[in-house]
This record gives structure tokens, C-alpha cells and sequence, in this order.
């Protein structure tokens, strides 16, 4: 059974991929169709902030935002295109890019989620582990 709140998705690109979109397509109601070829995971909370950003103020201790940097509640899924536009901006430009972007609108669930946030801190991120394992769980009967 999966219980552990600090899973991360480091490691093996193709599998974080897989199993994002194998959540989103479940929390979409299934029959959705995905062009593999564009789609990127994209951290919500940045590798790298800039300095001065509300990121560094939000997660002040570097090894905390170190660890909530992969975990399955901090990825999103974008277009290869509106992942270059994402960047490393503070959550609210990130947001815009996100959603409301000359390149259209975020076809995913797991994505779309995030526009309810007004923020995106360590208690946001661990809510939404816990609601994407519990997800998990479902769809694999863990």
C-alpha cells in the first residue's frame, strides 16, 4: 500500500510521465487522448528560484524546498510549449502561463487543479500529495 507522503518522482523521466498521466487521465474520466510527443512535467515549485522570489519566502529552508521539489504534489503536466513559458516565475506568473497564455487553454485535470490555489506552499504541496497517492491507490488497487 502506498503511505508514504514524501514520494518523490525523481528519477526515470518516462516514469514520472507515465504515472502523471496515467492520474490525469483517471481524474479526467478516462477516454481523453494525449500527444506524448509535447508533453512535459513541469515543477510548480521550481529546481532553481530566482532570488528575491516569493519561492524563497514561501520555502526559506533550502532542504525542505529541496524536498518538495519532485514529490508527485509539486508536477504538473504542460505542453513542451507552455513549459518554456513557466520558467522559474513566482506561482502567480506561473499560473498565467499556465492557463491564460496566447498558446491556449491546459487540456489536463492534474494541472488545471493548481488555478484553485492561491498559493503554493509545503502545506499545499502535502495536501496535494496525499489527494494525488490517494488516487493512486485507487487506480492500482494498492
Amino acid at each position: 500500500m502506498i503511505r508514504e507522503s514524501s514520494i518523490t518522482l525523481y528519477s526515470g523521466k518516462r516514469i514520472r510521465q507515465y504515472v502523471l498521466l496515467r492520474l490525469d487521465s483517471a481524474l479526467s474520466g478516462g477516454g481523453v487522448n494525449y500527444d506524448y510527443s509535447v508533453i512535459t512535467v513541469e515543477h510548480v515549485l521550481p529546481q532553481n528560484p530566482s532570488e528575491g522570489s516569493k519561492w524563497l519566502q514561501w520555502f526559506p529552508d533550502e532542504e525542505e524546498r529541496i524536498q518538495y521539489v519532485h514529490r508527485i504534489g509539486n508536477l504538473v503536466l504542460l505542453s513542451r510549449n507552455k513549459n518554456s513559458e513557466a520558467q522559474n516565475y513566482d506561482f502567480d506568473k506561473k499560473k498565467e502561463k499556465y492557463f491564460f497564455s496566447k498558446k491556449g487553454v491546459c487540456p489536463f485535470v492534474l494541472t488545471t487543479q493548481v488555478l484553485q490555489q492561491s498559493v503554493w506552499t509545503p502545506e499545499v504541496i502535502q495536501q496535494r500529495q496525499e489527494d494525488c497517492l490517494q488516487s493512486l491507490r485507487k487506480i492500482w488497487r494498492l
